[in-house]
């Protein structure tokens, strides 16, 4: 009886610990995958089929965490106003803090590799999201950023004047990013 009862917990336990996830899990098109180092995951492993585009930048994780516009939207939201070169002129930046985002899937503190849509590549160290208002801007002026419109995200912080990203991608204001490794 005493096993019976074991059982019978043990699969409510499994059968909460799969709602949980699935409660997690996106409800939209997803816009943001996260693997690496990572804590808490919502989706499994890398499908080469599935996931192609994903596929074609090298990725390959075993698991990874999906956001949907809304659950970026959830999480703590930063404002950045900057001057960029694809803008032309300064606007004003919303989106969750990095910060945040990382913290959200229980990132471990490593380097952060991001990945656009066409490949482009940037990255920070633990310090530089330490230092800095980093945001995954979701708009500029109120306006969604698009695909084809520097979306749908766009890393980017406020630099100091003359400041200027390092040769090796360190700090690039990364746009149209759709995926990040949290580690080597």
């Amino acid at each position: 009886m005493t096993r019976a009862v074991l059982m019978v917990v043990l699969a409510l336990c499994a059968l909460s610990a799969s709602a949980a996830e699935q409660a997690q899990a996106p409800k939209d098109m997803v816009l943001l995958t996260v693997s690496g180092t990572i804590g808490e995951s919502n989706r499994g492993a890398l499908d080469p089929k599935k996931d192609s585009l994903l596929a074609l930048q090298k990725a390959d994780f075993k698991k990874a965490y999906a956001f949907d516009r809304a659950m970026l939207l959830g999480l703590e939201p930063g404002t950045v106003t900057a001057k960029t070169a694809e803008l032309g002129a300064p606007a004003t930046f919303k989106g969750p803090l990095l910060r945040e985002v990382l913290g959200r899937i229980e990132a471990a503190k490593m380097k952060i590799n991001f990945v656009a849509v066409n490949g482009f590549t940037g990255w920070l160290s633990p310090e530089d999201v330490d230092r800095s208002d980093w945001i995954l801007a979701l708009e500029a002026d109120g306006v969604p950023l698009g695909i084809g419109q520097q979306g749908p995200l766009w890393l980017i912080n406020t630099r100091a004047e003359g400041v200027k990203p390092g040769d090796d991608g360190r700090g690039r204001w990364v746009w149209a990013v759709f995926y990040m490794r949290v580690g080597e």
